[in-house]
Parts: C-alpha cells; structure tokens; sequence
C-alpha cells in the first residue's frame, strides 16, 4: 500500500467513525464479562500471558482442530464452522491471540512472545497428540508459522482467506516503528472498534452479503474493544509475526488452501506466493459468492470440504 492510499484509507475510517460514533453511545448493553466471557471459556498462562480459548467437543472425535482468528476478529468468527465440524465429529478449539477477544492486552511491559510460540503452549497443555491448526486471515500467519517452527505437533494445515506473510511496507511498517503513530493509530482502531455501525459497514463489505452484516451479532466483535489497550495492542500484534517460509511450506503435509472468489480483503495477487508454494497433495478451493469471512457465510460448504480433505490426508 502506498502512502496516498494509506493515508486516505485513514481518513476514510476517521470521517466514518465520525458518523458511527453514536451508534455505541445510544444503545448500551451489558458487555461480556472478561473474566468468564462463555460458558465454554477456558484460559492458559503462558509467561506474562493469559490466552483465552473455547472448546467445543465432539464425542466420540475423529481428531482436533486448533483454529486461530485473524485481525481485529477474535474466537467468535469461526464458532459457526466449529459447530459444523463438530457435528461431523471433530473436536475444535477457539483461540483468542493476544490484543484480541479476552486474551491478555500486550503493554511496552510485556516480555513479548511469538505468536506461535503462545498458540504452540496452548496447544500443548491441551493435548500432546498432533493437531491440524486452522488460520484465518492474519491467523493463517500464525498458523502457518506454527507448522514450519513446530512440524511435529501439526498434522495439517487449514488456512482461509489468508496469504503467505510477506511483511508490512512503506507507510504502515513507519506507523509499526514509530511509537506515536502507533499510540494515536491505535486509539483510532479502539473507538472504531466499538462502533456497532462501522463494523457492519465493514462486515457487509467482508462478508459479501448484506443481510446477513444486517442479522450479525456485532457485539461478540465490539465487546472485546471496551478492554482497555485493545486498538495499540492490535497493532504491536503485527511486529511479532514473521515472514513467511516459503521453502519450509513446500515440504509441510498437504495443506487446504479455502478462499472466497469475492474476497477484496486478501486478493489474489496477495495470495500468489503462498499458492506456488502449497505441497503436493494440498487442495486448492474457491467458494463462489463467498467474501473474506466465507467461514462463517458459507460454513456448511466450509466445513463438508473441510472434513472431506481431513478424511483424505
């Protein structure tokens, strides 16, 4: 992205948070509690870290699935595919990286820890057997970073609406070092973030599909924002993913490769690199109509192609 159409993108979000700001303000609700947000909420201390999680069981499972949100999104994006796969007989568990959802919120206190490293520990003081790890979007990042840093605890890889991490660029890798921009970009993000109007407006657009933006649930989104440090933490999120190993990816297992062919958050040309670099075996599948959250628009045909691959490899 360049610095005109980063900057105009700031101030696109800026005049439409201008319009969208009262939406919060009017209709206040009783807001989730961090502490026990769902009946099936769990959490894992991992240093200065608390990571959040859900466990939807399946009985008796095929095998488990860890499954990692993308930006600004948090375990709530993927409860409708679980549901699916669940019901097709596997275990899955919802994780909230950090920044995001009711995982610790990341301070220049912080011992920082890689995001995979975080996800690995998670993994590991759930089960010790071998998982498939799903991404989402950003959490395709993750996901794939945990395959190629730790193979022997991830039997496959299920990514959606994702591409290889190629690294921030011109005028958003300035925001990411300079600590000021950070603190203002990320008090912009935080009050954006609780704007029930802006995130259906952005929803519709991510989604593809209007009504079901108009008949979300967006305060399972815009709840985790009222966490103090939400919007800075979501940003510093970024300095602790690393690029891509595109060489490492060629010798993973086969991996599933779910994308929306109305996708205008991750592109096709975003996704160039990674798909030259899928492994023999992998499956490469495009949902029609779907948009950047085709997992949830579309988690029926998700999970049944899903499972299918799952019982292949």
């Amino acid at each position: 992205m360049n610095k005109k159409r980063f900057f105009a993108s700031l101030l696109t979000l800026v005049l439409l948070l201008s319009l969208a700001t009262p939406a919060f303000a009017l209709f206040e609700r009783q807001r989730l509690d961090p502490a026990h947000p769902f009946d099936n909420s769990e959490f894992c201390t991992v240093g200065d870290y608390t990571i959040h999680y859900r466990t939807f069981p399946a009985s008796p499972s095929k095998g488990q699935i860890f499954m990692i949100h993308g930006f600004a999104l948090s375990s709530y994006c993927f409860v409708e595919l679980a549901e699916e796969l669940v019901a097709a007989g596997y275990t899955c568990v919802l994780a909230d990286l950090p920044n995001f959802g009711y995982s610790t919120r990341e301070t220049a206190d912080t011992e920082k820890l890689p995001r995979e490293d975080l996800m690995y520990a998670v993994m590991e003081s759930i089960s010790t057997d071998p998982w498939t790890v799903a991404g989402h979007s950003m959490g395709g990042y993750v996901a794939l970073a945990l395959g190629t840093k730790y193979p022997a605890a991830v039997k496959n890889l299920l990514l959606y609406g994702t591409a290889g991490n190629d690294g921030a660029a011109g005028a958003a890798k300035a925001v990411m070092e300079n600590d000021l921009l950070l603190r203002s970009m990320g008090a912009i993000l935080e009050t954006a973030g609780k704007s029930k109007m802006l995130i259906r407006l952005l929803y519709i657009v991510a989604c593809n599909s209007i009504s079901y933006a108009l008949h979300y649930d967006v305060d399972k989104i815009t709840d985790p924002y009222y966490i103090k440090g939400t919007g800075e933490g979501a940003l510093r999120n970024f300095n602790m993913l690393p690029p891509t190993d595109y060489a490492a990816v060629r010798q993973m297992p086969p991996i599933l490769f779910v994308n929306g062919d109305r996708d205008f958050v991750i592109t096709d040309g975003a996704r160039k690199n990674l798909r030259a670099a899928l492994p023999q075996g992998s499956e490469d599948y495009v949902v029609k109509g779907g948009g950047h959250m085709c997992i949830e628009t579309h988690a029926a045909e998700v999970a049944a192609v899903t499972t299918a691959f799952m019982e292949r490899v």
